[in-house]
């Protein structure tokens, strides 16, 4: 699999578990609701006077890759405008930095992993772009984040219309083509007897204090992204967040002995996903 390939997984066609999914046809003309989601955005990230900026669509971005791609056009012309001199970082870049630290390119689309690498890319402002699927629509959602300051900003939303065609309530389920790895996007309400199953855990023991962060009194999560495979087990585990003291490795450790019921899709065969896993540290 070329690397051209991987990069397209950020190009608005992706192929699901089940079915492949292309983009919808490109919007005449921006809808008002966009246009003015995307001039409020930038109103805001003009406000913060910084110049590197990083714009990035999350996952939910695939239940239409259009509406996400006409804020984003719309929200770089705004930026343009408002901040002179402006610097945009590039996406493959970001996968770069990505994979230098033991992510994939498809952990691009989670937000907790672009905030922990933005800064790394070049960028003091990380504004994110996602929707939402609706019983009378989706919602589209801005989010301006200080990747310096490691703060939300301000977050903006907006009802859009939803192709007629996008009926269905199950998850969609897209599949990265380089790595094979797939990442489930609610959609509508989950009946009692779910279409796709999500991963669910079935051992997942809370690793030991370390002498050290007992004695200090560290308490906190460590936030890791992994690779939940067809036979339930973790695989490619990147940290997102970490505490000192040894208890980001004790965490590490731990989660690479959890066990998994894995994903199940339609066609009742389990499948990979990529999800975020939280290691909580408590003191008694």
């Amino acid at each position: 699999m070329t690397r051209s390939l991987a990069i397209a997984l950020f190009s608005g066609v992706l192929c699901a578990a089940a079915l492949c999914v292309f983009s919808l046809p490109a919007f005449a003309q921006t809808p008002a609701e966009i246009e003015m989601l995307a001039t409020r955005t930038a109103e805001r990230v003009a406000k913060t006077h910084q110049q590197h900026i990083f714009v990035a669509d999350l996952q939910g971005c695939q239940l239409n890759t259009e509406v996400c791609a006409s804020f984003e056009a719309s929200l770089r012309g705004a930026v343009e405008k408002m901040v002179p001199g402006v610097h945009f970082a590039k996406r493959e870049n970001v996968i770069n930095i990505l994979e230098g630290r033991g992510f994939i390119a498809i952990d691009a689309y989670f937000p907790d992993v672009l905030k922990a690498v933005a800064t790394s890319a070049g960028s003091d402002i990380l504004v994110t772009d996602t929707l939402e699927w609706q019983s009378d629509g989706n919602e589209l959602t801005s989010e301006v984040f200080d990747a310096v300051q490691g703060k939300k900003l301000e977050q903006f939303r907006a009802k859009v219309a939803r192709p007629v065609s996008d009926s269905g309530e199950e998850p969609l389920v897209f599949k990265d083509p380089e790595s094979g790895v797939a990442m489930i996007i609610p959609r509508g309400k989950q009946p009692r007897t779910p279409l796709v199953e999500s991963p669910v855990c079935d051992r997942c023991l809370n690793p030991p204090y370390t002498p050290q962060a007992l004695a200090d009194r560290i308490r906190g999560r460590v936030l890791l992204m992994a690779t939940i495979t067809e036979q339930g087990a973790t695989e490619h585990i990147g940290v997102i967040e970490g505490l000192a003291d040894g208890l980001t490795d004790k965490a590490l450790e731990a989660v690479r002995s959890w066990h998994f019921k894995p994903a199940i899709g339609k066609d009742g065969k389990p499948f990979a996903t990529r999800m975020p896993l939280e290691v909580t540290f408590r003191l008694q």
